[in-house]
């Protein structure tokens, strides 16, 4: 169990770095007048080419077969609206502010880990719990002097992208974890599509680029993390400390792409997150030994 968790924390730190990077990109796309219906078509390759590729080396049918179809359309519905809800919040508020309200999500998993998936949570995954937020509010406190409707807008996905994520942790045995990232994309995909239709857009190569390059990163993103989460199984709240270090990410990624800088009051946030980090590998293993 203890090689699960190694696993699950690693994926989870690289999808990290991946959400970051396609928060960045989709950042400077919304600022072009670019849906996210033009964004899921045009990037649909890089989703696409895993069903594909699993047919045509005849291990599609695996992945796909469920114990339980439910399940997977569920979290298929709950996650559709996220690429809308990325797209609307970076087209008004910072990406530090989306990066920052995102870092919500362990607190929300911890509060959902003990309701839905009976984790008993020790003082080690409080503490880190606990300063982990302290560091979220410093660093998001230059941000938050004018609020906006859009801070509540990313918040509510940071709830139905936590649910998908429980899901996958509460029902790990139903599919693959290809299956779910299968059944994942699926619904945004058609409804993409079908909005591509009644509104499609040409775009440059430049624009091409871009979009392919975020749209191959959040779907390893995805997968990476659904894979962390079906693989994390009794310590779902241990592992998902590990997420504050997107801020960490997203700092580097402002300082050098959109020269933005931390101040005083931010910085501690920053090395607080990271802390916190670090604070949940003793709660992971505490864990492993209480089983």
């Amino acid at each position: 169990m203890s090689k699960n968790i190694i696993l699950a924390s690693s994926a989870l730190l690289t999808a990290s770095v991946f959400f970051v990077l396609n928060d960045a990109i989709i950042n400077y796309l919304s600022s072009l007048d670019i849906q996210f219906y033009h964004f899921i078509f045009y990037g649909s390759p890089a989703y696409l080419i895993v069903p594909f590729y699993l047919f045509f080396k005849g291990n599609l049918k695996r992945h796909i077969v469920c114990t339980n179809y439910y399940v997977v359309i569920v979290r298929s519905i709950t996650f559709a609206p996220m690429p809308f809800i990325t797209f609307i919040s970076l087209k008004h508020i910072s990406l530090p502010e989306f990066t920052t309200l995102n870092m919500s999500s362990p607190l929300i998993a911890a509060i959902f880990a003990y309701i839905f998936l009976n984790e008993k949570l020790n003082k080690f995954i409080y503490f880190s719990l606990v300063i982990g937020f302290t560091g979220v509010l410093l660093v998001i406190q230059p941000g938050f002097e004018n609020f906006n409707i859009y801070f509540l807008v990313t918040l509510f996905g940071v709830v139905l992208i936590t649910s998908t994520t429980t899901i996958v942790n509460k029902f790990n045995n139903v599919t693959t974890a290809i299956g779910f990232f299968i059944y994942g994309g699926l619904t945004i995909h058609i409804i993409s599509f079908v909005l591509f239709i009644f509104d499609p857009l040409k775009i440059n190569l430049e624009i091409f680029i871009f979009i392919s390059l975020a749209s191959i990163l959040i779907n390893l993103a995805i997968f990476l993390s659904t894979f962390a989460f079906k693989e994390a199984q009794k310590y779902y709240a241990s592992i998902f400390c590990l997420v504050y270090l997107q801020i960490v990410w997203s700092s580097i990624v402002g300082f050098y792409f959109f020269n933005e800088f931390l101040n005083t009051y931010a910085l501690l946030g920053a090395l607080l997150i990271v802390f916190s980090g670090f604070i949940s590998i003793p709660g992971q293993l505490r864990q492993v030994n209480e089983k």
